[in-house]
């Protein structure tokens, strides 16, 4: 019995398979290495025990995926930490990455409350290579080394952020940046073990359209760093999208069928609610054949919209040239990064994840 659409399909051996590739290619490059799933990219609940089985460490941002992450060491990241979540943070030895002065007092003041016997307290800090509201920008830098210093706090980490989808020559750029304010920090301070470069890693559709590979990624990270690997700092990357965008699949089914100003168009039951275009994910539809329905492959084929059920005059997500008639099913892949998380549940309830044996 084919299961209620839409649902979502979750693949754990892919998973596994795309850990493993990204684990075998950081310790043939770095040397000292973490790798620190981003959780806000998919915190299904297996997803993320099977990635802790993998050995992965885990970065997230609020206090609802602190619980909902295994107790992994975790590195503690986001412009909006709350008293609640520092305190949790400190209590459980997290590496957090402040993102503020403000952050740093608050960090401060805990401390001081607590007596806490720790000192110096060790933190992170987030550095911004472009204009943005995240961490403190390279002219920033000079002074809050001087109010870490004051408040006993001990900079061990740095941490920066490329940005999602980025192609080999834009990450180039964001290494090279990233590069010029390591050397001079670790210079001034080289008590630094960190040096955090963020996510940014593209999903294999991208790395594919760019006639490129994510050895080709990582190799660029041992170029730019050969100096501080050599200083046996520690390398940490945040992947999200390379790790889990094709570990999912959709399945939706095609509603109603009409034709409008010449236009074929195949309502689904799965819209923009569930493959958002923020994701900037490469979606791939296919028709799949269901055995209950009558085979057409002897048909023409015609040009199709396929729209979501949602009232949206932009509910559209793609065309497809297939023979499609009511019931038919649609398979769409690379939907296991941000779809599941950013799902709206407007109208309809957020689809039903079932895991591949």
């Amino acid at each position: 019995m084919t299961p209620k659409t839409p649902h979502l399909l979750y693949n754990p051996t892919q998973l596994k398979t795309n850990y493993q590739n990204l684990s075998e290619l950081t310790t043939k490059y770095l040397k000292n290495h973490i790798i620190a799933y981003s959780v806000k990219t998919n915190s299904h609940h297996q997803l993320l025990k099977d990635l802790s089985s993998e050995g992965s460490h885990f970065e997230v941002t609020s206090l609802k995926e602190i619980q909902e992450t295994p107790k992994k060491q975790l590195i503690f990241n986001g412009p909006a930490k709350t008293q609640e979540e520092l305190e949790l943070a400190i209590k459980n030895k997290f590496l957090i990455n402040i993102d503020s002065l403000s952050e740093l007092n608050k960090i401060h003041n805990i401390l001081t409350k607590s007596n806490s016997k720790t000192n110096p307290f060790q933190i992170g800090i987030r550095i911004s290579l472009k204009e943005d509201k995240f961490g403190f920008s390279k002219n920033q830098l000079p002074n809050l080394l001087k109010e870490a210093k004051n408040k006993n706090l001990k900079i061990i980490a740095l941490h920066f952020h490329p940005g999602t989808q980025q192609n080999l020559t834009q990450y180039q750029e964001f290494l090279s940046q990233a590069k010029e304010i390591t050397n001079n920090l670790t210079t001034q301070l080289p008590e630094i073990k960190y040096i955090n470069l963020g996510g940014g890693l593209p999903d294999k559709p991208q790395l594919k359209n760019q006639q490129t590979t994510l050895e080709d990624y990582i190799k660029q990270i041992a170029t730019n760093f050969k100096t501080q690997i050599q200083k046996d700092k520690t390398i940490i990357l945040e992947p999200g999208r390379y790790l889990t965008a094709d570990t999912f699949e959709l399945i939706t089914k095609v509603i109603s069928i009409k034709t409008k100003n010449k236009k074929n168009i195949a309502i689904l039951d799965a819209g923009i609610n569930l493959l958002p275009k923020i994701t900037l994910a490469n979606y791939k539809f296919s028709k799949i054949k269901n055995s209950h329905i009558k085979n057409t492959n002897n048909q023409k084929k015609q040009t199709y919209q396929l729209s979501g059920p949602l009232l949206f005059g932009n509910d559209n997500l793609t065309n497809i040239n297939e023979h499609l008639k009511e019931e038919d099913l649609i398979k769409v892949e690379n939907v296991g990064a941000y779809c599941y998380n950013l799902a709206w549940e407007i109208t309809y309830k957020k689809p039903r994840i079932y895991v591949k044996k």
